[in-house]
C-alpha cells in the first residue's frame, strides 16, 4: 500500500500542509456527531416539572407544549395564548404528529394547565399527556 504524501515542499523549501485531507476529516466528524448525538426534544423553556411516583417513560414522537411560570405557553419556538386552538393545530399539521406533550412547571395554576389540555385536544391531538419528573430523580 503506498503511503500518500501529506507534507510537500513548498517554493521557498519549507514544509506545506495538504488542506483537502484535512477539511474532509473535519467534515466526516462533524456529520458523524450530527448522526450519533441524541437531540433532546425540548420545548425551548426552563420548566421545573412536578414529581410524580408513577412516571412513565414516553417513546413516540409528540409535540412539546411548554408552559412557563408567567404562565405563557410555548409552541414550537412561538409564544401563544392559553386557549390558542389555532397556533396547536397549526403544529400539529406542520409536523404530522398528533401526540402532545404539555411541560407545566409546578408553579402554573391548575386552571391554566387545563385550558392548555383543552387546546390540545380542540386541536386534534389525539392523545396529551403531561411531563413529570420521577421522584427522587
Amino acid at each position: 500500500m503506498a503511503r500518500r504524501k501529506v507534507f510537500q515542499t513548498g517554493s521557498d523549501g519549507g514544509a506545506q500542509i495538504e488542506m483537502a485531507p484535512l477539511i474532509d476529516m473535519v467534515f466526516i466528524l462533524l456529520i458523524f456527531f450530527m448522526v450519533a448525538s441524541s437531540f433532546v426534544r425540548e420545548a425551548g423553556v426552563e420548566i421545573t416539572r412536578p414529581e410524580s411516583r408513577t412516571a412513565q417513560s414516553l417513546e413516540d414522537e409528540f409535540v412539546p407544549v411548554a408552559v412557563d411560570r408567567q404562565g405563557l405557553v410555548h409552541v414550537a419556538g412561538r409564544t401563544i395564548p392559553p386557549d390558542s386552538v389555532r397556533g396547536i393545530r397549526a403544529v400539529l399539521d406542520e409536523t404530522g404528529r398528533r401526540r402532545v406533550l404539555v411541560q407545566a412547571d409546578r408553579k402554573v395554576p391548575a386552571q391554566l394547565l387545563i385550558q392548555v389540555l383543552d387546546s390540545a385536544k380542540l386541536a386534534g391531538a389525539t392523545q396529551v399527556d403531561v411531563a413529570v419528573e420521577r421522584e427522587g430523580s
